[in-house]
């Protein structure tokens, strides 16, 4: 989001919290020269709502001088083509004060505990999945063979191939619409509650994924009507008068 609505030329005025009381003290008005969306070597990120501010030294100095009770940190930032063993010179250097933040390794760490996660994450959504869609195949297919008595009676009263057909996509919609009226809702509150212990880390609105819900939608309707369809053709197979004979399976 943007952080500062000013453009170059405006001028900003600087004020100074002390920490422990609270108060403010009242610095320096300064100019903007210009505004960047990206970091020089040396400036991060300070944060949401916060705003780096680059100066010239005599600008820094001055900011000092009126402020003597600002705490001042010095950073030196090294550009290294093997950062491994640039801290370790640093750190055999006889120098308890010098502290060594090695962004390459940091960055390395973060970007295994990423994968780690998101194999985790996608591994075990992945697993839900097949499961869900081995139990709507299975249950799908166990109901469809109970009712081969009932399908054999409508072909023997003169349903049409075309009509068993029309009538096996009508239940697979029922099906389908039947799942996501309890399963959407069911979703829906387990997202919000998510985002209420998310809440305490980030601070967002809640907003509907309608994107994936609609992903969602399509393929529950996929599946179901594939299962229909290929539980159904064997049925087809079948001769009525066995199937009027068949008591159960």
């Amino acid at each position: 989001m943007k952080t500062i609505y000013k453009k170059p030329g405006q001028r900003l005025n600087l004020v100074y919290t002390d920490s422990d009381s609270g108060k403010e003290t009242a610095l320096t008005n300064v100019t903007i020269a210009n505004l960047t969306d990206q970091f020089p070597i040396g400036v991060s990120s300070v944060g949401l709502g916060g705003l780096n501010l680059i100066v010239s030294e005599p600008v820094m100095n001055k900011l000092i001088s009126l402020n003597p009770n600002g705490e001042v940190n010095l950073y030196y930032y090294l550009k290294s083509k093997d950062p491994m063993k640039t801290q370790q010179d640093i750190e055999n250097m006889k120098s308890s004060k010098m502290q060594v933040n090695n962004r390459f390794q940091t960055k390395q760490q973060q970007e295994q505990l990423l994968m780690l996660l998101t194999i985790f994450t996608y591994g075990f959504i992945t697993l839900i999945t097949l499961i869900s869609v081995a139990n709507i195949f299975n249950t799908i297919s166990t109901s469809v063979s109970l009712r081969k008595r009932e399908f054999a009676m409508l072909k023997s009263v003169g349903m049409t191939p075309k009509g068993f057909n029309k009538m096996i996509h009508y239940e697979s919609i029922f099906y389908g619409i039947k799942s996501l009226l309890i399963g959407l809702p069911i979703s829906i509150v387990i997202m919000y509650l998510i985002h209420l212990a998310m809440m305490n880390t980030f601070s967002y609105n809640f907003t509907l994924p309608w994107m994936y819900i609609f992903y969602c939608f399509t393929t529950v309707f996929i599946i179901v009507s594939s299962t229909m369809l290929f539980s159904s053709a064997k049925i087809k197979k079948e001769n009525i008068i066995d199937a009027l004979k068949q008591e159960s399976i």
